[in-house]
């Protein structure tokens, strides 16, 4: 049934505060075909009809069905600025990995390419044989936040620039940043180097940073759209972003969506703003880090511990509770349960007492369990949004 609130009880009694089921984070929870996503959608319209702020980051472009989004797709309209990032944030996306020397020089490879794009106003490297390491020094102190910018696709001919060495004799001057390449170095970490260029050359880094012009195409910088959202209230609309192009470089689109979440934690910590703020992620266990050892560093992570306090909340998708870490699944003060099974599935949940396990198994599509901080328990139905069409399957294969 089609109507203009989120869901109805089983008494028929409409769920109309829908502001109420993102006051907390909230954990979407069913197997394939339960009603989950139809659930999000569902929720999203309504924000959406009461004004309310919500970013979607979504890697498999499924939410470009919801009417009036702004969305923006990186690798079209969008893209990551990769003088946004450190060099470390930037070897996530590209997989780089090395040893720590070649890390440090990395660091210094990206402001000397800052250097020639802000200063000198050039993309080429910089060429650091014979260059006094005072002038060199008097350059990076004129760098700042507006001159970030570089060109990433240099990274490995400018890293080759920075195994410089002063002369092995008397003709050595230290007042030089170096006199001749360390060729012995340089031929030891060459595969990492071979590697840096053949990642700048593929197609994950022109979907990311796409450092190339393109005529008629405007494209806006994916940092800067969720700024502006956050700092200026949507009237009626919801912002898109489409991560999937990036969708076959998996490890890449877990570390952007990470980076995003941290960048949009870190402006709203920065700068607060009475309007609240909803970010939805649809099978969220997909995107964090394998290794839990490295959860507290995650996006995702960071934004449910943090976010709260700052007026963001966080609505996750997922098929298992199972499939999430224990430290991430006890964030979630607002449960919508759709159809499952497993007695272990309930009891990795915190609040598996208050729930018959036979109730849960026998939900059919579209019915949920809505549990939310502090109020009773209440069995739903959820509503189809009033633009779901006659081509939309509720049981159908886009329905998680």
């Amino acid at each position: 049934m089609t109507q203009t609130t989120f869901a109805t009880t089983i008494a028929g009694k409409p769920v109309k505060d829908i502001h109420s089921l993102v006051a907390h984070h909230l954990l979407v929870v069913g197997q394939t075909g339960s009603g989950k996503t139809t659930s999000t959608l569902s929720l999203l319209d309504q924000l959406q009809r009461t004004n309310y702020t919500t970013i979607i980051f979504d890697p498999t472009g499924e939410y470009s069905k919801l009417p009036n989004s702004v969305t923006y797709k990186l690798g079209e309209n969008a893209y990551l600025e990769a003088g946004q990032l450190s060099a470390h944030q930037l070897r996530e996306p590209l997989q780089i990995s090395g040893s720590p020397l070649l890390n440090d020089k990395l660091s210094q490879a990206v402001d000397a390419l800052r250097i020639q794009q802000n200063l000198v106003q050039t993309k080429k490297p910089y060429v650091k044989i014979g260059v006094p390491i005072a002038d060199y020094q008097k350059q990076l102190a004129k760098l700042s936040n507006w001159s970030r910018s570089f060109a990433p696709q240099q990274l490995a001919e400018q890293l080759i620039e920075e195994f410089v060495i002063p002369y092995s004799d008397e003709r050595a001057d230290y007042a030089l940043l170096g006199q001749q390449y360390d060729r012995q170095t340089i031929n030891r970490e060459w595969n990492a180097i071979v590697t840096i260029r053949q990642r700048l050359a593929s197609d994950a880094f022109r979907v990311l940073f796409d450092p190339e012009p393109h005529p008629g195409i405007f494209k806006t910088e994916l940092n800067f759209v969720i700024k502006m959202f956050l700092e200026h209230r949507s009237s009626h609309r919801t912002l898109v972003i489409d991560l999937s192009k990036l969708k076959q470089y998996e490890e890449s689109q877990r570390v952007v969506i990470s980076l995003l979440l941290k960048n949009l934690l870190a402006a709203r910590l920065q700068k607060p703003n009475s309007f609240p703020v909803n970010i939805v992620l649809d099978e969220a266990h997909r995107y964090l880090p394998r290794d839990e050892h490295q959860l507290a560093d995650n996006g995702i992570f960071q934004v449910l511990r943090e976010g709260r306090k700052v007026g963001l909340s966080m609505t996750l998708t997922t098929q298992s509770p199972l499939d999430l870490p224990a430290r991430l699944r006890s964030q979630f003060a607002n449960l919508l349960l759709h159809h499952l099974t497993s007695p272990e599935e309930l009891s990795s949940l915190a609040i598996a007492d208050e729930i018959d396990l036979h109730e849960i198994s026998q939900l059919s599509t579209g019915e949920a369990v809505l549990l939310l901080a502090n109020e009773p328990q209440r069995k739903i139905n959820v509503n189809l949004p009033k633009w779901w069409g006659n081509n939309h399957d509720r049981n159908g294969k886009d329905e998680g």
